[in-house]
């Protein structure tokens, strides 16, 4: 039952990034520039401590349509970051983080199905401070926006987490830049 419960959260941000992204990546276009009051930095730290990082200029806003997570809007930059972090179900506990980091990575056909535009152009497993984190860039197309995609899941200390970066797809170093910040890079 757990396990059918992550897999619909999974479910939920790929369906979320595709319905919420648009507008928020439409309306993100139409906003003048941040003054420096509004830059504020927030410290994130996922999968107890494993993970940390700042987000500079960010808003927090509910994730729409009530899924799991926050949803994190950079309207200066016209960038969204989707972030869920929850515990690996007990069904799940009993295999390694490895194989439960496998068996996550049907998200990336679950985003296929919820955006036909869906495209991805790279995929890897890479460490990151000690754990395995696996890596999807891809492009793909919200509203009539086109868009970067980085969708980055990682398990650790009996949690998991996705992150979606999603940028506009003028901005390549942009978006680089802010998957990198994530990683620790």
């Amino acid at each position: 039952m757990k396990l059918r419960k992550t897999l619909n959260i999974m479910g939920a941000l790929c369906l979320v990034t595709t319905l919420g992204g648009m507008a928020v990546m439409a309306s993100a276009a139409e906003v003048k520039p941040a003054t420096t009051a509004e830059a504020k930095t927030e410290t994130l730290t996922l999968l107890d401590g494993k993970l940390p990082f700042k987000l500079q200029g960010y808003e927090v806003q509910p994730v729409p349509g009530g899924a799991p997570g926050k949803m994190y809007v950079n309207k200066q930059a016209k960038r969204v970051l989707i972030i869920g972090e929850e515990d690996v179900p007990l069904v799940a506990r009993g295999i390694s983080e490895t194989d439960f980091l496998d068996s996550m990575k049907v998200i990336k056909d679950k985003q296929k199905q919820a955006s036909p535009a869906y495209h991805v152009t790279s995929e890897t497993t890479e460490n990151v401070k000690g754990m395995q984190v696996y890596h999807i860039e891809a492009t793909s197309n919200m509203g009539v926006n086109d868009v970067l995609q980085a969708t980055l899941l990682a398990t650790a200390n009996k949690k998991f987490t996705i992150i979606q970066v999603i940028s506009n797809h003028r901005d390549k170093a942009g978006h680089l830049a802010a998957v990198n910040n994530i990683l620790g890079r």
